[in-house]
């Protein structure tokens, strides 16, 4: 009878298995995939003129809601016109899901650029805050200015403010309606301190404040 040898030694030449006693081979594993981070929000380019109206339309209800909190007594004297009008300007973009009153006539809304979802009380504070920096400034000045009975300090400290900020907004306005003309997204300084973007949506008055 024949006997068939694999090599020398008569081991068998099979070599299917692993070399160096190192057992069959391993199958490759499936390299864990990392969370994919969701993508944020295409900012839409909207006309300008629609932006500006939707500004003009918000002035005009922030003088609105002034003058009908002004004819309330008591509150008024604590809540005068102006005061009324700037809390009512920072707090806009939260109004109707990131809409406001003009944005949402113009079918414009403003989101969070990371998640999509309707702006924040917060963000529309920090967004709508570099428009008006100098008018909080004052209102603020103003409040605490009525406890110090000193004519000449008063005064002196009003014209500071008035003059820094007439500069401010010579300076930062025309700045943010460059931003808004040139810029392919619209995002405005205000944009890139609160986090949001503009997006297009259709108007919807049916919510003005968010649903917990």
């Amino acid at each position: 009878m024949t006997r068939s040898f694999g090599g020398p030694g008569g081991r068998s030449d099979d070599r299917s298995g692993s070399r160096s006693g190192r057992g069959t081979p391993r199958e490759p594993q499936p390299q864990q995939q990392q969370p994919s981070r969701q993508p944020g929000v295409e900012p839409d380019r909207i006309d300008i003129g629609k932006r500006l109206v939707a500004l003009i339309i918000d002035f005009f209800a922030c003088y609105l809601v002034g003058a009908a909190v002004a004819l309330v007594p008591i509150v008024n004297t604590f809540l005068p016109l102006p005061t009324v009008m700037i809390l009512v300007f920072l707090c806009r973009d939260f109004l109707f899901e990131g809409r406001g009153v003009g944005k949402n006539l113009m079918g414009i809304q403003v989101v969070d650029i990371g998640s999509g979802q309707p702006c924040g009380l917060l963000q529309s504070v920090q967004r709508n805050i570099v428009l008006v920096a100098p008018y909080v400034v004052l209102t603020l000045f103003d409040s605490v200015l009525r406890f110090v009975p000193i004519p000449w300090i008063n005064e002196t400290v009003r014209n500071i403010i008035n003059l820094v900020g007439m500069v401010y907004c010579a300076v930062v306005i025309p700045i943010e309606g460059y931003r808004v003309y040139n810029r392919q997204d619209g995002l405005r300084i205000g944009d890139d301190i609160a986090g949001t973007a503009l997006v297009e949506a259709p108007m919807d008055f049916s919510t003005l404040l968010p649903r917990q």
